[in-house]
């Protein structure tokens, strides 16, 4: 009897003091550091934050295009986030059939870090689509038009401050890593503009040479059913080198004119590109 209750206490305390860290560690969690999420991303360093990323083909070191994205932050209290991208010549694999092409993104976030409305424009020699969703009722509501089609409606719930990903990558920035960190993100498919949502983690701590200097980096691990993409972020949530699900891979720039802690980075960043 004496056992049992020893037991008992043993299993409460563990129950109790368990249940205590945990309540600990989701009251601790600031909101701007859970990633997937605009707050994650548009935070005060960033209102006015612009990123280049060179794109380079599968097994070549020549570049075959760049990706642009900029945040601005309005009197009106909302942002607008703008992504260009444009790719010069043929692309094997999934985006072969494009040719060269161009993809224009266009996000409205407005009070509390909530998508509003965005907007996706392919266009390229052989193919074109065109995808408009707002944020209704709580739901995402998209319509696409792909290469002159009839127009396709699809709703999708959306959770509140859930992001959208309508470029090449899922991967905008990032908060602060841990070691074993999961989320999902809502993207959209370059050829067909078909939402799905991806997973990612945090596999390890990786060491990126870069400059002449090594940088500890988390990787990031992209999954999208068996296609695996792999993205190599800095301390502060910079993506430094990312391979994405197209087989492509983006390498971050210097941006003329930056007054971050280095010009050779985004705003707030401590670096730009990686050697590749």
């Amino acid at each position: 009897m004496q056992y049992r209750l020893v037991v008992v206490l043993i299993v409460g305390f563990w129950v109790v003091m368990t249940a205590s860290l945990v309540r600990r560690w989701l009251l601790e969690v600031k909101p701007e550091y859970i990633p997937g999420t605009y707050r994650s991303v548009l935070t005060a360093e960033r209102q006015n934050y612009h990123c280049r990323m060179a794109i380079y083909l599968p097994g070549q070191n020549k570049k075959a295009g760049y990706t642009e994205t900029v945040f601005l932050y309005s009197d009106d209290e909302k942002y607008r986030i703008t992504s260009i991208t444009r790719v010069q010549m043929a692309v094997p694999g999934l985006l072969e059939k494009l040719a060269a092409f161009g993809l224009d993104t266009y996000v409205v976030v407005g009070k509390g870090h909530t998508l509003e409305r965005f907007s996706v424009l392919l266009s390229s020699p052989v193919f074109s689509a065109e995808c408009k969703g707002e944020v209704v009722d709580g739901e995402l509501v998209v319509r696409m038009r792909v290469h002159g089609e009839d127009e396709q409606v699809r709703r999708l719930p959306l959770p509140p401050g859930g992001m959208v990903a309508g470029g090449l990558s899922p991967l905008l920035a990032l908060p602060p890593l841990r070691m074993g960190l999961r989320w999902a993100t809502l993207v959209l498919n370059p050829l067909t503009l078909e939402p799905a949502e991806v997973e990612l983690e945090v596999l390890r701590r990786e060491p990126l040479e870069w400059e002449g200097q090594s940088w500890d980096t988390h990787v990031v691990e992209v999954r999208s059913g068996i296609v695996r993409a792999y993205a190599w972020v800095s301390p502060n949530g910079e993506v430094l080198k990312e391979t994405t699900l197209f087989g492509l891979t983006l390498v971050k720039e210097p941006v003329l004119g930056d007054q971050g802690e280095t010009r050779k980075g985004g705003k707030g960043s401590k670096g730009a590109a990686p050697k590749r």
